[in-house]
């Protein structure tokens, strides 16, 4: 660890890029200039994470005259990532690793500890901390009424399992004191008040999430949840330690949120939307649950604890911030002052100081302060029904001023099984600004909409999944906004996947396909990448995509390019581990032996995903030319 020069930082926060004119490919391309700030519990100090030269970086600033008491360079290789404050002096933070096969960070399970002056620097947790601790350490609980320890989750592989333990762990010394073993491998921990694991929730080789209990430390762990009707998700626990909020879905529909009698096995429904599962639980410092948000179209909140000043404190802002998402970062312990984030379709992220006392918000931070959030284009969500009953939620960006025929990029989400959220998004961003209509749809499959709708997309990648991404690019051209003869198709992993195989399944939809990072032999999943890797690998290939052969070879792109029009943009790393490689020289192959068009760009250290700013930037390049030699102005 390395210490960077005051005034250095002095000037990355004070004096801001100027605003350019219009946003350039390369500032949309950039990484954040700040992540995150959290203030310390005595609110006298901010810690700071921030982007420096690609490198995260650690900074402390006095609150009332920002002026910096120390700053942390994490080396060559390495990097802070998410951080803590555990009094009102220390700080700890997870160490990230940039070096091997990727440029991109990978967390490396040591925990670094250091005050807010530079003073009692110390790796605390990892292999090159003094005790050379074996195992990754995260942190699962700050112990409150405790300033010397935290609660971490220890990983440590024996016997070709990880079965994780929670460990206590002193801040400044790095000393371990063992709590409680995993009844599982490769499971998490909830937990108590008390800082007590009572729950253990893991994913065993069956693909099947295995819940247990235990009432206390000195306790074993039992079975739990199998007489509860439908998917239950243990959530946190409420202040008298013997109840829990849990989300849980009875009838396959999107998941309510729960409040669950541990001795009675009583539940009361608290909230549940008919379209969309809670997205976000926010709690206070205490760990008491007192609102979610709900992402049906645009973000909604449902607070519950009425009497909690966090609770009151994020309904006042969201009225001061109106039309923009809004979470609190970090509060003091008086509760006196808070940090808050402010973002929306249009602000790529804000950090504001807000006094709960005089309800004043000083501007502190901006995460992408070069670009001029005038120049961006709202996103608006929309409703359609597939012949078959079920309800899309997507969302279409227009370039500001425009509304109608206009050239169109649909952009199918990873995954599948994730999902696509109303906010900024630099790459859609990046579209509209050159003129081009965006539309995205959650497909069925997607995550955030219930069991059932989830399973609607298994076995049905190539299929029913690309059915819905057509629908959504049909009702663009009905409505208007989309030109029929300028329609191009760009998607990553999954959406990579689906750039090519809609383009199969409708070959006269699109002019042109971009796949970055996509798969495209769904059989080579068993056989490359990392999640044939994973104990539940194989269940989770079986249950998602099928055993049979027919239909994985009819729901390849690879083996059938013959049914393929598009000229084809192909994007990816050497090192990927997830969309291996192997899928991109499999479908590059085929496309010379057709003599199809297509254009190519691959980077070496770089795996699912370009990390590095002058990949990202050269890509975003190509992506523009492509297009507009195939659907531009």
């Amino acid at each position: 660890m390395s210490l960077i020069k005051p005034l250095f930082l002095m000037a990355v926060i004070i004096l801001l890029p100027l605003k350019s004119q219009a946003v350039t490919v390369e500032e949309f391309s950039k990484h954040p200039q700040f992540y995150n700030v959290k203030i310390s519990p005595d609110g006298k100090h901010l810690a700071v994470l921030l982007d420096n030269e690609g490198r995260k970086t650690l900074a402390f600033l006095e609150t009332d005259t920002k002026k910096v008491t120390y700053s942390l360079h994490n080396g060559n290789y390495d990097q802070a990532g998410r951080f803590y404050w555990v009094n009102n002096e220390r700080v700890i933070t997870q160490i990230q690793r940039v070096t091997g096969r990727f440029e991109g960070p990978m967390n490396t399970g040591e925990l670094y500890a250091i005050n807010y002056d530079g003073k009692k620097k110390k790796m605390i947790a990892g292999y090159r901390s003094k005790g050379k601790s074996p195992g990754g350490s995260f942190l699962l609980d700050g112990l409150t009424g405790d300033d010397q320890h935290i609660l971490v989750q220890k990983h440590r592989r024996s016997g070709g399992q990880v079965i994780p333990r929670a460990v206590k762990l002193n801040v400044y010394t790095g000393r371990e004191y063992n709590v409680k073993k995993a009844p599982m491998s490769d499971s998490s921990f909830l937990v108590d008040h008390s800082g007590t694991p009572r729950f253990s929730i893991g994913v065993d080789k069956d693909h099947l999430t295995q819940v247990y209990y235990t009432k206390g430390k000195d306790d074993d762990w039992v079975k739990f949840g199998e007489d509860i009707e439908g998917k239950f998700e243990a959530i946190t626990f409420a202040k008298d330690n013997n109840t829990i909020y849990a989300l849980q879905s009875k009838d396959g529909g999107p998941k309510g949120l729960y409040e669950y009698d541990i001795a009675t096995k009583k539940s009361t429904l608290l909230y549940q939307s008919k379209l969309a599962d809670p997205s976000i639980i926010f709690g206070t410092d205490l760990n008491q649950l007192y609102g979610i948000q709900i992402d049906e179209d645009y973000p909604q909140f449902q607070f519950f604890a009425s009497e909690s000043t966090e609770a009151q404190l994020h309904k006042s802002l969201l009225s001061a911030f109106k039309g923009e998402t809004v979470y609190i970062s970090s509060i003091t312990a008086d509760k006196r002052k808070a940090v808050v984030h402010v973002s929306g379709d249009r602000n790529p992220g804000e950090f504001y100081l807000y006094d709960t006392q005089t309800n004043k918000a000083e501007h502190l931070l901006s995460s992408h302060s070069w670009i001029d959030k005038s120049k961006l284009a709202p996103t608006e969500p929309f409703r359609i029904k597939t012949p078959d009953g079920l309800v899309l939620n997507g969302y279409l960006t227009l370039p500001v001023g425009k509304t109608s025929n206009l050239p169109t990029v649909v952009i199918p989400h990873g995954g599948p099984h994730t999902r696509d959220y109303w906010g900024y998004n630099a790459q859609v961003q990046l579209l509209a600004s050159k003129g081009y209509a965006v539309v995205q749809v959650n497909f069925r499959g997607s995550t955030g909409y219930g069991e059932s709708f989830k399973e609607a997309g298994y076995k049905q990648w190539g299929a029913k999944i690309q059915d819905d991404i057509l629908l959504a690019t049909q009702y663009a051209v009905q409505t208007g906004v989309a030109d029929k003869d300028r329609l191009c198709i760009f998607g990553a992993s999954f959406g990579g996947y689906s750039a090519l195989q809609a383009s199969i399944r409708e070959p006269d939809t699109f002019k042109c396909s971009i796949g970055y990072v996509g798969v495209y032999d769904l059989a080579m999943l068993y056989k490359e990448g990392d999640i044939k890797d994973v104990k539940w690998g194989d269940a989770y290939l079986d249950k998602t995509l099928g055993t049979d052969k027919a239909e994985l070879i009819s729901q390849s792109p690879v083996h059938n390019i013959d049914k393929l029009k598009t000229p084809v943009l192909i994007i990816h790393g050497e090192d990927d581990n997830r969309a291996h490689f192997e899928h991109a020289l499999a479908l590059k192959e085929v496309l010379d032996k057709e003599e199809h068009p297509y254009e190519w760009l691959v980077k070496d250290k770089e795996g699912h995903g370009f990390y590095k700013e002058e990949n990202i930037i050269e890509a975003n390049h190509k992506i523009l030319a492509f297009l507009d030699k195939y659907i531009g102005h």
